[in-house]
């Protein structure tokens, strides 16, 4: 009697398994160099038919036990194929066998296939990634490995799994060009799409990028990243961030409902329009305090409130006074103000003539403790205490005490105090800074735009004191740096005026790890700086 084959547990060397595409090894004097290639290696439904089972729903074709250490290459490969597939009880370690130079090499790789279960696996060491592309109808429990990678996967389950790195994005190709040439070759992209994260417990990161009608459903993410760019449809419930950042760009048609945040590093939103910054929460909480989110309502007062966050939509007129808060969100609202709070960051998009003042970020966490950011203008920052906790955002990114280089500009910043961050401020263009004392930062002010007054202002050791540069061809003739105290300033005083005898020059900094070269690049020259510090009340 003819029997199928299944794997079995423990066995390292399997006959008729492993699938060469070539020379495994060869031989140079005495030493023996090992090359890649698949352990198993299915390429259509045909090959499956050394394994045991049928290749239905109740009955597929099962891969059950293998265990494979140090093998060079991948360890399960699966493409092509529409059969009912179950890889269970597999354990993998080092797959790379610690050669530098071997990259892309997967503990379980689907492409191209449908139908396919992996059950209670192990992955550990270099190559413990599991990897689905361009497949439908895929499941993944109980699941232990570094990475779980979907890409352009249709009908997708993750449940009950441990990974580092969870990462369900769109499937780009690149379409045939219709002849030889080396211009840049159009692209198409598929959605991953009804796909379901369940039950994830220790990831570090949970990152969809342009999902389709994905839900996450209690999980946990802790130190890194919960983050959705361009969802459609997209959910987060009942699920724990700890320590990390949340990402939400282009986050219109996404909910988050029932989730608790704890210690949060802070909320990154961007977008083209309103609705891009403007995810629906519901039922949600951070450190332990309530997310209080308005929308469509007009002349709201919030004041001596106590918030995890406090999301405004569609809110003009809306007064926050004196509330301690996790963020403060103003997405188009007009005519607003925000005084006297204490926050971890501010953000506002598409609002105008608002008013933030008297406000304190201490220790501030986020990437920008206050972002004036796309469609915002006439935005007053008066009199406000900024100190950040980290000066890098990631690897070689600044954090910025306040970024306005989004912003449409006509912009006032007077009074305020920024330390201790990657950049104090940045800005673009037709802003007026008067008053401020910028301390202690990598970057004091860049500006990227024209038609800046920058005037009367302490800027006290920072490692540049102030930087012209814009990655676009543009004109800083109209910026006016004049009458500025500059701690580092060598001249001595001019007939007993209080103003310097020569002119302060910044020269152009070094680049910076990690940032592209600017196209425009200018000193920074205060033709009277003043030789005593700046007093404003």
């Amino acid at each position: 009697m003819t029997k199928k084959i299944g794997l079995f547990l423990g066995l390292f060397a399997m006959i008729g398994l492993a699938i060469s595409t070539g020379v495994s090894e060869f031989k140079v004097d005495s030493m023996t160099f090992r090359l890649a290639s698949d352990y198993v290696n299915i390429s259509s439904n045909a090959d499956l038919m050394k394994f045991k089972g049928s290749g239905t729903a109740d009955d597929p074709y099962i891969i059950d036990g293998l265990n494979l250490n140090n093998h060079i290459g991948n360890g399960i490969v699966i493409r092509n194929t529409d059969a009912y597939i179950l890889i269970k009880n597999c354990t993998m370690a080092n797959l790379t066998g610690n050669y530098y130079g071997l990259y892309d090499v997967n503990g379980i790789n689907i492409d191209d296939a449908k139908n396919v279960r992996v059950e209670n696996c192990r992955l550990s060491g270099s190559g413990s990634s599991l990897s689905v592309s361009s497949a439908e109808n895929i499941q993944i429990t109980n699941y232990r490995g570094k990475n779980i990678m979907f890409n352009g996967v249709k009908n997708g389950l993750i449940e009950n799994c441990n990974s580092e790195h969870i990462l369900v994005q769109e499937k780009i190709e690149l379409m045939p060009s219709p002849r030889v040439t080396t211009d840049f070759m159009p692209e198409t992209s598929v959605p991953s799409q009804n796909c379901l994260i369940k039950d994830c417990k220790s990831a570090y990161e949970i990152v969809l990028l342009s999902p389709k009608n994905c839900i996450v459903e209690n999980c946990y993410v802790k130190d890194g990243w919960l983050m959705a760019f361009t969802p459609i449809n997209t959910s987060f419930t009942n699920s724990t961030v700890v320590n990390a950042t949340m990402e939400m760009d282009f986050s219109s048609n996404t909910t988050l409902e029932n989730m608790t945040l704890v210690d949060l590093k802070g909320i990154n939103l961007g977008g083209f329009s309103p609705e891009s910054y403007s995810p629906v929460v519901k039922n949600s909480t951070a450190n332990g305090e309530k997310i209080y989110y308005y929308h469509d309502q007009k002349g709201l007062h919030l004041e001596n409130l106590t918030a995890g966050y406090i999301w405004l939509v569609d809110c003009p007129e809306t007064r926050i006074e004196g509330v301690e808060a996790g963020g403060i969100f103003a997405i188009n609202s007009n005519s607003s103000t925000i005084e006297g709070s204490k926050a971890n960051q501010i953000i506002l998009a598409f609002s105008k003539d608002v008013l933030i003042t008297n406000n304190t970020l201490r220790g501030s966490s986020a990437r920008e403790a206050i972002k004036l950011d796309t469609g915002t203008s006439n935005i007053t920052l008066y009199h406000n205490i900024i100190t950040k906790s980290e000066r890098y955002f990631g690897e070689n990114l600044f954090a910025s005490g306040i970024d306005a280089s989004q912003s449409d500009g006509n912009n006032t910043f007077e009074n305020n105090i920024i330390t201790d961050s990657g950049y104090g401020i940045q800005a673009g263009g037709n802003n007026t800074f008067t008053g401020n004392t910028i301390a202690n930062n990598i970057v004091s002010i860049k500006v990227s735009g024209n038609n800046n007054r920058v005037t009367q202002n302490n800027f006290i050791y920072n490692g540049v004191d102030a930087e012209q540069s814009s990655y676009m061809n543009i004109s800083f003739a109209n910026n006016i740096w004049d009458g500025n105290f500059w701690a580092t300033y060598k001249g001595v005083e001019k007939d007993k005026t209080g103003l310097g005898s020569t002119p302060y020059v910044e020269n152009i900094p070094f680049p910076r790890p990690g940032e592209p070269s600017p196209q425009v690049q200018e000193p920074v020259i205060d033709k009277v700086p003043s030789i005593v510090p700046i007093s404003k009340t």
